[in-house]
């Protein structure tokens, strides 16, 4: 009867682990292995209950009814291991593959990264080449031009370009198109500087004031802003050989001031012409792209 009772409450530990093991649906290793324990357990248990079958049997034939029971549910217990083992390497596979992808992304934006650090020095390289060049080539136009000062005439680096404005006190009279000697003067001698700098762009820009033109021969502002670049770009290239293909003439009319004031010094300020002179930017494009 001892024995019987022995048997009776390992078979209701045998119940618990397996009512346990079907409520877990994904285990840890550790949690598996302990598991995997209690199999054992049970499967020498259940070795040791075949030897006492016979003398249980005449006792009680109920106890053959247990041990069948007791048998289906190791049955049942090997099954859920064997389904928690395919979990457990499941999870493992999915794991690695998972980090498997998340080291081939980061190694991905390291790619991208290097790209973007390399291309970033590059340009800095180029436009701290290009800054370099600008103002070399500024006081290169500076030294050039240095006999015009008092006339009107201003020279500065702006957003990597040269700037060079001539008052219309230097190149034209009040509602000409014609250049004076002094301006033609100028203007040579800026030739020369821009000569040496073919890879240079010139762009030419007539500014008038907001005073309406009071002569026939123009139509209005726009007209006469756009006949006074054309005219230095005449002199720049027909009389000191500097490449048509580099120049743009273009007239900005009254519409770009550089004082805003109506009075009679403001508006001598705005009838101005301005020669910008800008690098090439194809190395810095490509980059970019």
């Amino acid at each position: 009867m001892h024995s019987f009772s022995r048997f009776l409450s390992l078979s209701s530990c045998f119940c618990f682990v397996c009512f346990s093991f079907f409520q877990i649906s994904c285990v840890s290793t550790s949690t598996f292995d302990a598991e995997v324990k209690k199999v054992d357990s049970l499967q020498k248990a259940l070795i040791a209950m075949h030897n006492q079958k016979q003398e249980l049997a005449a006792k009680n034939v109920g106890n053959a009814a247990m041990i069948d029971d007791l048998q289906q549910e190791i049955r049942l217990l090997k099954e859920k291991t064997r389904i928690l083992e395919e979990q457990l390497d499941q999870a493992k596979k999915a794991s690695t593959d998972e980090i498997r992808n998340l080291l081939s992304q980061l190694e991905k934006a390291e790619e991208d990264l290097f790209t973007r650090e390399t291309m970033l020095r590059d340009v800095q390289a180029l436009m701290k080449q290009r800054d370099s060049s600008m103002n070399a080539l500024r006081e290169s136009v500076e030294k050039s031009l240095l006999g015009f000062k008092d006339s009107g005439l201003e020279i500065e680096v702006k957003n990597g370009k040269v700037y060079v404005k001539m008052s219309n006190q230097l190149l034209f009279k009040s509602g000409s198109t014609t250049i004076d000697k002094r301006g033609r003067d100028a203007l040579q001698q800026l030739a020369i500087v821009l000569s040496q700098q073919p890879d240079i762009s010139i762009m030419i820009e007539g500014h008038t004031d907001n005073v309406p033109i009071g002569s026939s021969r123009f139509a209005d502002n726009w007209d006469l802003s756009v006949l006074r670049s054309t005219e230095v770009a005449r002199i720049l290239t027909v009389e000191n050989g500097i490449d048509p293909k580099r120049i743009i003439a273009s007239g900005r009319s009254e519409f770009m001031p550089v004082e805003e004031s109506n009075d009679p010094e403001s508006r001598a300020k705005n009838r101005r012409t301005e020669i910008i002179l800008s690098p090439k930017l194809d190395e810095l494009l490509n980059l970019v792209k």
